[in-house]
């Protein structure tokens, strides 16, 4: 299961492009394309539930200093949207 990190920095962008963290995270199971970004982020074009199509701009939430567990794997991380559009 997906975990989303939203702060109020990133709820406000996408509030400025009237969506919601709920449209935003159901788009992550309907994508259309997905690209890795120069700066190890990722472009997103995907679709809300409610059919409005939409990119989202999103990166690993990774801590630099996160320990493995006893079998050498970090847990998955949080994803953190930079913005939706």
């Amino acid at each position: 299961m997906r975990q989303f990190k939203w702060i109020e920095w990133n709820l406000q962008k996408i509030e400025a492009h009237a969506l919601s963290a709920e449209d935003v995270e159901a788009a992550f199971d309907r994508v259309y394309s997905l690209e890795e970004r120069n700066d190890g982020s990722y472009q997103m074009f995907a679709e809300t539930p409610a059919g409005r199509r939409i990119w989202v701009m999103w990166r690993y939430d990774r801590e630099e200093d996160e320990i493995p567990d006893i079998f050498g794997e970090l847990g998955t991380p949080p994803i953190f949207v930079i913005t939706s559009y």
